[in-house]
């Protein structure tokens, strides 16, 4: 495909007709805002004025309708689609690096059912997450997903990367939470899934679509678990003397049927450079946030056993106030002054494993990227933050303070290492973030054969190879 040849007015006018004057951008300035999303390689090639990739032409349609007869549009001219919600992800999911089209999905906006019988939500893909949020707790309810991204996230977004939020111990990722969805495949055929997840009447195709990242249809609406707002939510606070003994202290709570809503543990380095700044108190240790939640005495029942556990193990016991103080601003993290700008470079070098593997897998990261790194200035915060019966995730954020002109080259060496340093160790290389551009490249060492098997189902689902093309290596 020539990059020139969509943008020809026959062609706009073509979709103009299909989805109305409104619904198509076809100008330099429209077009600039779809060339990254929060990746950081997107971002500074964006910056530079070379970005990595621009579509052609964005469109944004207002229903289901229009998704499907954009997808036929393009499945009949070989033109590549990419679908994005509010451009949230970091790994370059919604970047256009193939040109064409760029599916804009934020005008399915609309919340078309709340059952508070059932506790479940029906939302169209381009749902803010923080829209839905309020009007859920206006009913006294709400969608346990909050991530840290909710202000620009969509429903969509939230599904086709896989994503989590921090009460997932308690409530799971967003895979724990879709019920059923609507997906528009290729050829625009719409199709909805069985509209339960526990049923015997074949295999759970919902979960197919599930961190497919529109690599194999577009999500245009889903349906999601709800929970009643809790009557009481008690936060403590923990500092553990080390990473080994914080991880199986928490580990020994869940073995016992304890379900915090949040545990974040923060190793040293974190603690003292990112929790500490953002709650503003001078903090050492391995601090660990705890959340309980749900009837008071339940709540107030799980948090004493919580901290009886952690001080026979020798645990220091904090203010629970720190807790709250961290709920209070737990997005400012991710935001300035305490988020990097441009021209640092960073990332979220960002594991899941087996409780008997993720202290090899935290302990081999550091050894890759720390020492080899220092004399760039990079410094990796780790903190764990997802748990579940079977294991737990490190969430390592490294930050670089300039890379100067070598600086992709840099960023890539600096995943390639982290990336081959948790494999090597046992680790999965992600647990909630997506694959996108960004881990692609990995994506044969992380699956092996059985990538061949998600190729060959792309084949089936998308023979013309138009959905998202670049990403998860399909």
């Amino acid at each position: 495909m020539s990059v020139g040849t969509p943008r020809s007015e026959t062609f706009v006018q073509d979709l103009r007709d299909l989805v109305g004057d409104d619904a198509v951008v076809a100008d330099a300035d429209g077009l600039g805002r779809y060339a990254a999303d929060t990746y950081w390689k997107a971002l500074a090639a964006q910056a530079s004025g070379s970005p990595l990739g621009l579509p052609d032409v964005a469109v944004l349609p207002a229903d289901e309708a229009g998704v499907a007869g954009v997808l036929r549009f393009a499945n009949e001219r070989g033109l590549p689609v990419v679908p994005r919600g509010g451009g949230s992800g970091s790994q370059g999911g919604a970047v256009p690096v193939g040109g064409g089209i760029l599916l804009d999905l934020t005008r399915l906006d609309r919340i078309v059912e709340v059952d508070e019988e059932s506790l479940t939500v029906t939302a169209e893909a381009g749902v803010n997450g923080e829209v839905l949020e309020r009007a859920l707790n206006e009913r006294g309810l709400m969608l346990p997903h909050y991530p840290a991204s909710v202000d620009l996230a969509t429903v969509g977004g939230y599904v086709a990367a896989r994503g989590s939020g921090v009460l997932s111990t308690r409530y799971g990722k967003i895979e724990d939470l879709v019920l059923s969805l609507r997906v528009a495949l290729a050829d625009g055929t719409v199709i909805e899934t069985v509209g339960v997840p526990r049923h015997a009447v074949g295999p759970e195709l919902t979960q197919l679509f599930v961190g497919s990242e529109g690599t194999l249809g577009v999500v245009t609406r889903a349906s999601l678990q709800l929970a009643p707002l809790p009557a009481a939510r008690r936060f403590e606070a923990v500092s553990f003397a080390s990473v080994p003994e914080g991880i199986a202290t928490v580990r020994s709570i869940i073995a016992r049927g304890l379900r915090p809503s949040v545990v974040r543990m923060y190793d040293e380095v974190a603690t003292r450079t990112s929790l500490g700044p953002v709650v503003e108190q001078e903090l050492e240790g391995v601090c660990t946030v705890f959340c309980f939640e749900g009837e008071p005495a339940v709540a107030d029942a799980e948090a004493e056993t919580l901290l009886a556990l952690a001080r026979e193990r020798g645990a220091v016991v904090l203010d629970g106030k720190l807790g709250e103080t961290w709920w209070k601003r737990r997005y400012e993290f991710y935001k300035p002054p305490h988020h990097p700008q441009l021209p640092a470079i960073w990332g979220t070098i960002e594991a899941v494993a087996p409780y008997a593997r993720i202290y090899d897998v935290y302990r081999a990261v550091k050894e890759a990227v720390e020492a080899p790194y220092a004399e760039h200035g990079l410094a990796l915060k780790v903190h764990f933050s997802h748990w579940y019966p079977w294991g737990t995730m490190m969430y390592g954020r490294f930050i670089v303070p300039d890379g100067g002109p070598e600086a992709i080259d840099l960023h890539d060496r600096i995943w390639a290492d982290a990336v081959q340093a948790m494999l090597g160790a046992g680790g999965v290389m992600n647990d909630h973030h997506g694959v996108g551009l960004k881990l692609a490249p990995y994506m044969r060492a992380q699956h092996g054969p059985a990538l061949d098997v998600l190729r060959r189902i792309k084949e089936v689902l998308d023979p013309n190879r138009i959905m998202n093309p670049g990403k998860l290596d399909l």
